[in-house]
C-alpha cells in the first residue's frame, strides 16, 4: 500500500510576507500617479454635474413651459436651479455645493453680477444669458468651462 501524504492548503506564512511585499511596492509606486489625478478628477465630477444640473433646468424651462434659472454663487462654490411660479423664482430643491478643492473662477468666467453668474432659460429652451463659467481647483490642472450657448446647448471644454 503506498504511502499517502497530506496536502497543505492555503500558503505558508514566507509566501504570505513576499506577497505583502511585492503589494506594498506596487502601491508605494502607485500612490504619488494617484495623488495628482485625483485633483484633475474631481474637477471633470464638478464640471460634468454642474453640465447636468443646467440641461436638466433647461429640460425643466421646456416641461413646464415657464423660466427656470441657475444662480452661480461663485464665491461660494455653490449653485441652485430655481423655477418661476406666478411672477417669481422659487428655489428647486437644495443648493449644490462644489467637491472639496475645486472653485469657481470669477475672472474666467462672463456673465458675472454681484459675485454671480445667473442663467435664465426660456420656455423653449433658449437663453439670452449665454456665459462661460471658469472651474479651477488651485492645482495646475486645466481649468474647466462651461459653456452656455443663446440657443441653451450646454458643453464643457
Amino acid at each position: 500500500m503506498p504511502l499517502v501524504r497530506p496536502t497543505a492548503a492555503g500558503f505558508s506564512l514566507l509566501e504570505l510576507l513576499c506577497a505583502l511585499g511585492v503589494l506594498s511596492l506596487l502601491l508605494g509606486a502607485a500612490l504619488p500617479t494617484l495623488s495628482t489625478t485625483l485633483p484633475a478628477l474631481a474637477l471633470d465630477h464638478a464640471g460634468r454635474a454642474l453640465v447636468a444640473e443646467l440641461e436638466l433646468a433647461r429640460v425643466r424651462a421646456i416641461h413646464r413651459n415657464t423660466r427656470v434659472r441657475a444662480v452661480v454663487e461663485l464665491a461660494l462654490a455653490r449653485y441652485r436651479i430655481e423655477s418661476e411660479s406666478e411672477g417669481r423664482f422659487e428655489s428647486d430643491g437644495a443648493n449644490r455645493t462644489l467637491p472639496a478643492g475645486v472653485t469657481f473662477d470669477a475672472g474666467a468666467s462672463t456673465r458675472v453680477a454681484g459675485g454671480r453668474v445667473v442663467i435664465t432659460f426660456l420656455p423653449r429652451g433658449h437663453t439670452a444669458d449665454n456665459a462661460t463659467i471658469a472651474l479651477g481647483n488651485g492645482v495646475a490642472t486645466t481649468p474647466r468651462r462651461v459653456v452656455i450657448s443663446s440657443a441653451g446647448r450646454v458643453r464643457i471644454q
